[in-house]
């Protein structure tokens, strides 16, 4: 059963810890794999890959960079192949999607998905984990395009404060529903199952309205 964790940004910093390593005890032992692709090539995606090094280093985990599979792309699949946990960190959400895509490691995050592996995403990474996926542009409403495909019937608003109207919309007219999830908050999708994390609780939008989604710490109101 596929178990993704879509975070809601702000990610690898101190008020995520709690449920960062919440996360790092349901993964079995071995290397979390941070996949820093939603940043630029060259200096962007060294200083992401050291920051999370340097983060999960500290919570006790093993942890490996990716190499960048814009640049070489069997051995960034040899790493996510390895992979207990896989962290897909924030940036450009356009960034990232297409160079999952391109490269060819996306189908290697969702054959190591399908196996077992946890997978966590960060905003554009919790945007891209889903069937469906923002694409933000410059000027005016999101974009929307195919996303990885590791969760279904859902877009992830992320950074979420209650706003945001424009992109609330644009998910709902391409998916059932749209998580609305806060910085240093998220939501763990196991199979069915849909858990809040985090510091504060995620919106559930439908065209009927929103509530929230139950989680650890808080419940519906």
């Amino acid at each position: 059963m596929v178990r993704v964790c879509l975070q809601g940004g702000n990610e690898l910093m101190p008020p995520s810890r709690d449920m960062d390593r919440a996360l790092l005890a349901m993964a079995a032992p071995g290397p979390v794999v941070v996949v820093p692709l939603a940043s630029r090539p060259g200096a962007d995606y060294a200083q992401t890959g050291a920051h999370a090094t340097a983060y999960f280093t500290d919570l006790g985990a093993d942890v490996v960079v990716a190499p960048d599979a814009r640049k070489d792309p069997a051995a960034a699949a040899a790493a996510v192949d390895d992979a207990v946990y896989v962290v897909l960190t924030g940036g450009s959400p356009r960034t990232l999607r297409d160079a999952l895509v391109e490269t060819g490691l996306g189908d290697h995050i969702l054959a190591a998905a399908r196996r077992g592996v946890l997978v966590m995403g960060s905003s554009a990474g919790a945007m891209v984990a889903c069937t469906t996926t923002l694409l933000p542009q410059w000027r005016g409403n999101p974009d929307v395009g195919d996303g990885l495909g590791l969760v279904d019937g859902y877009v992830v608003v992320p950074h979420f404060d209650g706003r945001r109207t424009a992109w609330v919309r644009a998910g709902l007219a391409a998916a059932p529903a749209v998580l609305g999830i806060p910085e240093n908050s998220g939501v763990l999708v196991d199979g069915d199952q849909v858990t809040a994390l985090g510091a504060s609780p995620t919106s559930l939008i439908t065209a009927e309205g929103r509530t929230w989604v139950a989680g650890v710490g808080f419940e519906p109101t």
